[in-house]
């Protein structure tokens, strides 16, 4: 044995145990394509062993021509392995390579490629190199220069992640053939030492690293630990070894070795922390600080807040081009945009994800970080629909990392992330960093939401009381405001009476001008008490909630009762109300008639709003505010469909809409924004109805109330 055996079987063993590894664990075509080249590399490996044992020149020969058809065939796998990484076309190329080494494998077989060997290095039978092999070598070194070449064009244009793949490759390639061509400098008398075999399987490793990870370690901390490591053993072993050889004190020198050795692996840590620590530098940075932010989100009890806070740190922090975050809601069973934060370029994001979309099956199930680059080549390798379903999702948001939120089994926020600016990509203490942040995220969005519901529990209380407090002193004054009503009209009727009474009597026409005129302002007196009385009235409906149960509800007198109700707040005479409808033949609903006023209320008074606010904006000449009601039967339903010709919502603020507290109105006076979640709370979570609203800017608004009919 000898120093070239030894390389040889380290060889042989790491590139056959990396041929099964793939085997077993990689199902792309790429694969397969390095699981080949591996075995090329294993029977070069193996028959150069067995070279560096043989005792004769015939065997030496026989298992040169053994080594040489791993040889012939090593340049055209590499060949054909970069040609399916990327995604090459030039299949002449492939074919040129594949022709000319089934050519040299026959002349292999005859003493036209190796017909003589001789002594190297005091035991081993070298082969010397004739002009047709010669020629081989030039064809060897074409497919490995094209290889390399061909990777070099792909870097240019490859994305974050195969840039960082291609990164490996090409220092894998550059170490590993850097110490393979060692092995021809013998066959042409020059006499180097073939000691490069040791490299090949670091070349080995670190190319099939990267063609089977996904998501890889930046390529600057492989170099600079491969440099360290490289330097720290020249020095430790090299030294005391030439040391030893010069001087012939081989005890000393493995003495000093063995002390040396023991403190290299201290010596190599230190220098590879400091090396990273340089290198990785910025990176630490932005870690730590999210780790600051991820540890203060606790205290912020606003939502809103919270949900700007995290994507203006993340985005500046990180240095990345947007970053947004979905929220679930589950009134309308979907992730909707809560925030987002983007440094240039458009704003226009995805305002919602729908609750069965691919992403969210995919979230659920595997509950980890989704990188797209990583996803794009699992879809790729493994031809599956879903993961390029999700893939297309990613991409339509612009992201480049999606981090989900969980609060226990629950997804509560799609944290999505668009490219570094560096054009870097995620690196793995980047993933551990952005879990932790999640599971802070989730403890936040929990404290938030929680001071949120104590929030409206506390606004709905008071509002309780508010009403309560009102009803009350209508209880109390109405009679009052009645009596004065009653006596009011009752003078005004002993007025008109007095006057009818008299009107025939002789009087000037003077007189008679004066009493036909108080004989009219009483009739008006008559007439405002009448209304006054019906305000009353509707006063009383409006406080007094009641007890009754569901019952058979008439939805026109239902809708009546709530534009009464209106008359308080809104002129009735500035819009148009087309009742689309039958009255009399309309199906009835199961409901509670109180709560069903209220949500036609409230529905009235914002088309009101809404299209004031248009005709006093827009000034449109020819504009009549127009609140048309329709009402259809379905099968065992009832759709109540309200639809105004108002100003209508922004596309930005749709998914806001039933969110408590928020409002469209100019002024915070006009709105509270509760009425639309009171009326999806009345509709849905009292009635086990429906509501869809659909809006267009400057146009319009249409609501619809789905409930169950009465006779189903």
């Amino acid at each position: 044995m000898n120093l070239f055996s030894v390389s040889s079987l380290v060889l042989a063993i790491c590139s056959l145990g990396l041929a099964l590894f793939i085997l077993k664990f990689g199902r792309a075509k790429v694969h397969q394509l390095w699981v080949l080249f591996n075995l090329s590399i294993f029977l070069w490996a193996i028959g150069l062993f067995f070279v560096s044992l043989s005792q004769n020149q015939s065997i030496a020969i026989g298992w040169w021509r053994f080594a040489d058809v791993g040889s012939i065939f090593i340049p055209v796998f590499f060949y054909h392995t970069i040609y399916t990484f990327c995604n090459l076309k030039k299949k002449k190329t492939l074919i040129f390579l594949y022709g000319q080494a089934f050519i040299f494998l026959i002349a292999n077989l005859t003493p036209l490629f190796i017909n003589s060997v001789e002594i190297k290095f005091g035991t081993l039978y070298y082969n010397k190199a004739n002009l047709f092999y010669t020629i081989g070598i030039l064809c060897w070194l074409t497919g490995v220069f094209l290889g390399h070449y061909e990777l070099i064009l792909s870097y240019k244009t490859a994305t974050a992640i195969n840039r960082q793949k291609i990164s490996y490759l090409l220092f894998g390639f550059l170490v590993g053939f850097s110490g393979g061509i060692t092995y021809f400098f013998p066959m042409f008398n020059v006499n180097f030492y073939p000691i490069g075999n040791f490299t090949i399987p670091l070349y080995c490793f670190l190319s099939t690293y990267a063609i089977l990870r996904y998501q890889i370690l930046d390529i600057r901390i492989v170099v600079s630990n491969t440099a360290i490591f490289i330097a720290v053993y020249a020095l430790v072993l090299g030294v005391p070894f030439l040391f030893g050889y010069k001087y012939h004190l081989w005890q000393i020198s493995t003495w000093a070795m063995l002390v040396l050795a023991s403190a290299g692996p201290f010596i190599l840590i230190y220098l590879q922390r400091r090396a990273e620590d340089r290198l990785l530098q910025e990176q630490r940075r932005y870690q730590a600080t999210l780790r600051q932010a991820s540890a203060g989100m606790g205290k912020i009890k606003d939502l809103k807040k919270l949900l700007n806070m995290i994507v203006s740190v993340l985005t500046n922090a990180v240095q990345i081009e947007h970053t947004l975050i979905y929220i679930y809601d589950e009134g309308q069973k979907q992730y909707v945009l809560g925030a987002f934060e983007r440094k240039s370029g458009h704003n226009s994001f995805l305002h919602n994800i729908e609750e069965k979309s691919s992403l969210i099956e995919y979230l659920l199930n595997h509950k980890n970080l989704v990188v797209l680059e990583e996803i794009k080549q699992r879809a790729e390798d493994s031809k599956d629909l879903k993961l390029v379903k999700i893939a297309q999702i990613i991409s339509s948001l612009e992201g480049a990392l999606v981090v989900p939120v969980f609060i226990d089994e629950n997804l509560t926020a799609i944290i999505l992330m668009g490219q570094k600016e560096s054009g870097k990509p995620y690196s793995d203490d980047d993933l551990a960093v952005f879990s932790i942040l999640a599971n802070q995220t989730a403890l936040a969005i929990e404290n938030a939401r929680f001071f949120e519901d104590i929030k409206l529990t506390q606004e709905q209380l008071f509002q309780a009381e508010k009403m309560a407090t009102i009803g009350t002193m209508a209880d109390g004054l109405s009679h009052q405001i009645n009596n004065r009503f009653h006596a009011l009209g009752f003078i005004a009727g002993d007025a008109l009476d007095t006057i009818h009474l008299n009107q025939n009597e002789p009087m000037s026409d003077k007189m008679k001008e004066i009493m036909t005129e108080l004989g009219r302002a009483l009739v008006r007196v008559q007439d405002n008490v009448v209304q006054g009385g019906e305000i009353v009235r509707g006063l009383l409906r409006y406080t007094r909630k009641g007890e009754t149960g569901f019952t058979a509800v008439d939805v026109d007198a239902a809708f009546q009762s709530g534009l009464e109700m209106a008359q308080f707040k809104i002129k009735t005479g500035d819009l148009k109300i087309i009742r689309d409808y039958d009255a009399v033949h309309i199906p009835k609903i199961k409901g509670n008639f109180t709560q069903l006023q209220e949500v036609f209320f409230n529905l009235i008074d914002n088309g009101y709003d809404a299209m004031m606010q248009r005709k006093n904006e827009k000034k449109e000449p020819d504009y009549q505010p127009t609140l048309t009601v329709r009402v259809l039967k379905e099968d065992g339903f009832v759709q109540i469909i309200l639809e105004d010709n108002g100003i209508g919502v922004k596309e930005e603020d749709m998914y806001k809409l039933f969110t408590p507290f928020f409002t469209t109105k100019l002024s915070s006076k006009k709105g509270t924004g509760l009425g639309l979640y009171v009326i999806k709370k009345i509709v849905e979570d009292n009635h086990g109805g429906q509501v869809d609203m659909v809006s267009r800017y400057m146009q319009g608004t249409q609501m619809k109330l789905r409930f169950k009919d009465c006779n189903r």
